[in-house]
């Protein structure tokens, strides 16, 4: 069995929504040490899951070591959001806006001219799909863009790093 087995932790998990806002059952403890099969794999895997703002309240550390708290174990929002696989109400509230402006397509143009890689013809048929294009694609073709652009950040840093040297 392997010690951080996503099944069994799930099960957990789903048996404190269950209980939520309430503690499970006190003869959960049992029932919850049969699923992990001992209680160093429960402790670790209590642990686990808070470090990872899963769950809260699981573990007391006591002189003599970790001790698994079933009376305050809770599911947090983020445990809950978890189980739930719709990106809860972060997906709601954290919303972003990006506004484009008429300078971001100029500013596109700008990049896809400036490529030196790119034929002449390549260029001008780019730029024409680019202004064929409605405003919401536009957007999405942005924010991939962007997202790409923030992947390759590290070797961004290196480019300027060489040409600063050159200077």
């Amino acid at each position: 069995m392997d010690k951080f087995d996503r099944s069994t932790q799930r099960e957990l998990l789903q048996l404190l929504y269950d209980a939520h806002p309430f503690e499970i059952p006190d003869d959960a403890l049992s029932s919850v040490l049969a699923l992990f099969g001992s209680e160093q794999i429960l402790l670790s895997n209590l642990i686990y899951l808070e470090e990872h703002g899963l769950i809260k309240n699981a573990i007391d550390y006591t002189l003599d070591g970790p001790e698994v708290n079933i009376p305050e174990l809770r599911i947090t929002k983020d445990g809950i959001d978890f189980l739930r696989d719709d990106g809860g109400l972060n997906a709601i509230l954290n919303v972003l806006t990006l506004r484009l402006h008429n300078e971001t397509l100029s500013e596109l143009e700008r990049v896809i001219n400036s490529s030196t890689t790119a034929t002449t013809e390549d260029k001008s048929k780019l730029i024409s799909q680019l202004r064929s294009l409605p405003a919401d694609a536009i957007k999405q073709l942005t924010i991939r863009l962007l997202g790409q652009g923030l992947d390759r950040l590290p070797d961004v840093f290196q480019l300027i790093q060489k040409a600063l040297q050159t200077v």
